[in-house]
């Protein structure tokens, strides 16, 4: 990921598994996860954001995504930032498309 600064809108209207007894706290941190699909024949990767403290949680947290198997390549990237957290809505355990609105 490159250092380029960029909106971020976030993907969906729920977080998936959030953690629904304090749905209205946002997560104290997060990663950015990036997937590559085994299915895909060209290199597709794709972004998430998810809400644990841990790296290798949010790895294997993004298996709740439809679509996402244990086979695709999944990398914690970063931390996410404050900002990014609260833009996102992202809650504890959660997992949302992180979309670069330069993307869209």
């Amino acid at each position: 990921m490159s250092g380029r600064s960029g909106a971020v809108v976030a993907g969906g209207s729920h977080d998936i598994g959030a953690d629904t007894r304090n749905a209205l706290e946002l997560a104290k941190s997060g990663w950015l996860v990036e997937v590559h699909l085994i299915s895909e024949g060209e290199p597709d990767p794709r972004f998430f954001a998810v809400g644990t403290h841990e790296a290798g949680d949010a790895e294997e947290a993004i298996l709740r995504y439809p679509g996402i198997i244990r086979e695709d390549k999944r990398t914690a990237r970063r931390r996410l930032s404050d900002k990014e957290i609260a833009c996102l809505r992202l809650r504890a355990d959660g997992v949302r498309p992180y979309i670069l609105e330069s993307e869209l």
